[in-house]
């Protein structure tokens, strides 16, 4: 093997605070390979990013260009030794079109080779991208934004690029098409650093692979031959039980939330509902599957009681707690601490007050407590969420649903962004709510988590319930089917254990 293109020697970072994200790591990145950094959610992954990125400065130790020593103090010092990175939250201008966020970044003979339209397809063909140069950004999906997001970070002849858990924000079905855009990128002679907590994605995707736990290097290797138990483990730092059932099938109790003949007019790109029956009972967990875009994000708003539906009826008790796909605008105040996001309901209602006033101490007080229970990885109460990582700020909109005592919560991608011990404990929760009387409605991409937690799964497809399947019935065998077969009115199927 070639000799590291860039390597971090020995970095620590220390906050002002004390607090230590980064011990003594060491990471070496070689050109023509995907290396997968991999790790719970705030093990450091996003702050060695940052470091190798100039947006952090280390406390300790260094970065090696070429075996050269290179101190980035801002982003500018990054690029100009050809570094490009993609963020978790896109930096677009989202009213200019592709061509013009590509020319805003473009430096000197990149900017003139990228003059005409023409020149910009022939620039992106050679990472097999193909978009409109002309398309507004703002009109297009997440993962054609990100794609857009890729090509900026190329545009000025990278050699190095990282990108921070680019698979979070994609539906499953994108995951592969973004990895096809790494290995063209990879097989230029590029090296690729991919922050990830998704054993499965880098098994099938990655070249090496090294594992930060609590800010340290606890593990770096080939892929080929890796294990995922093994890498789980050294994720976790204990053996974690996935894919076996979480609790014992339960049978619902009375009606709580009830859709009669619902429909809801389809828009642009959605084919909104038609015709939903639904009766969702206290005790029981209800999985939502779908291939997404099928009538997921409308049903959800007529749980959040954010639209009413064109045709029918629905019958919602008073409370429902809720968990956004989008936790960013609708989940989170990202500049809000993290103590006042998680007791936003109560402090909305009027709790947490004195003399008119915000009673900082208790609602501190009450939000260590949360942070505990929801093991969520922030340097204080105090701190901005906007400064969490996605998962530990997915884990505050979960903490606070749970914690809303509600008759009914409705989740939406609960476990997207979170690693997978994380994600185990969001469903053992979710289950726990529902072996408490809670009705809960969990709205996943994710069949196999749907399946391990919920009672009974109800399927759309083209806006349609297609089918209910239950019991030994929950089988990716008949759901598959479900959800891309074309069902006539009056035909859907029901399967039972």
């Amino acid at each position: 093997m070639s000799a590291p293109i860039i390597k971090c020697d020995h970095v620590s970072k220390r906050y002002p605070n004390g607090f230590l994200a980064l011990e003594n790591v060491t990471v070496d990145l070689y050109p023509g390979e995907i290396h997968a950094l991999l790790g719970e959610n705030g093990a450091g992954k996003s702050t060695l990013m940052n470091i190798l990125y100039g947006v952090h400065e280390p406390t300790g130790g260094g970065l090696l260009l070429n075996g050269r020593e290179v101190r980035h103090t801002r982003p500018g010092d990054a690029i100009a030794n050809g570094i490009g990175m993609v963020h978790q939250h896109f930096k677009l201008v989202m009213p200019f079109t592709v061509a013009e966020n590509l020319a805003l970044v473009a430096k000197g003979a990149a900017r003139a080779r990228l003059r005409r339209h023409a020149d910009v397809r022939a620039f992106m063909a050679e990472f097999g991208i193909e978009l409109d140069p002309g398309a507004v950004l703002g009109d297009l999906p997440l993962a054609l934004q990100q794609r857009v997001e890729i090509l900026k970070a190329l545009v000025n002849e990278s050699r190095i690029l990282l990108l921070d858990e680019p698979s979070t924000i994609l539906a499953p079905s994108e995951v592969g098409a973004l990895y096809d855009t790494l290995r063209r990128i990879r097989d230029r002679g590029t090296a690729v650093a991919v922050v990830t907590h998704n054993v499965d994605e880098v098994l099938a995707n990655a070249d090496r692979y090294t594992v930060l736990r609590r800010g340290r290097t606890v593990g770096t290797g080939h892929i080929a031959g890796a294990d995922a138990d093994a890498l789980v483990e050294l994720i976790v730092g204990r053996s974690v039980a996935t894919g076996s059932r979480i609790g014992p099938y339960r049978t619902g109790g009375e009606p709580r939330l009830v859709l009669a003949g619902v429909s809801i007019r389809p828009g642009r790109g959605s084919p909104g509902l038609s015709n939903v029956d639904l009766e969702l009972r206290a005790g029981e967990v209800v999985g939502v599957a779908g291939v997404e875009g099928n009538g997921q994000t409308e049903l959800f708003e007529l749980l959040a009681g954010q639209r009413l539906p064109d045709q029918g009826r629905i019958t919602l008790p008073k409370a429902v707690a809720l968990v956004p796909q989008d936790r960013h605008h609708e989940g989170l105040s990202l500049d809000l601490p993290v103590s006042q996001n998680l007791l936003y309901s109560e402090i909305m209602r009027g709790r947490y007050r004195r003399a008119g006033l915000l009673d900082h101490a208790a609602i501190g007080t009450r939000a260590e407590a949360m942070i505990e229970a929801a093991d969520i990885r922030t340097r204080s109460h105090a701190t901005p969420a906007r400064a969490l990582s996605g998962g530990n700020q997915q884990k505050i909109v979960l903490a606070r649903a749970m914690a809303e005592d509600a008759p009914v919560i409705a989740v939406y991608q609960p476990t997207r962004g979170l690693d997978v011990a994380a994600a185990e404990a969001v469903l053992a929760r979710l289950a726990e709510a529902a072996d408490r009387g809670t009705t809960v409605v969990m709205i996943s991409s994710n069949i196999e988590e749907l399946i391990r937690v919920s009672d009974r799964i109800v399927v759309l497809n083209g806006g349609r319930v297609t089918g209910e399947v239950s019991g030994a019935g929950m089988v990716i065998e008949k759901i598959g089917p479900l959800m891309t077969r074309t069902v006539a009115p009056g035909k859907e199927g029901v399967a039972h254990g």
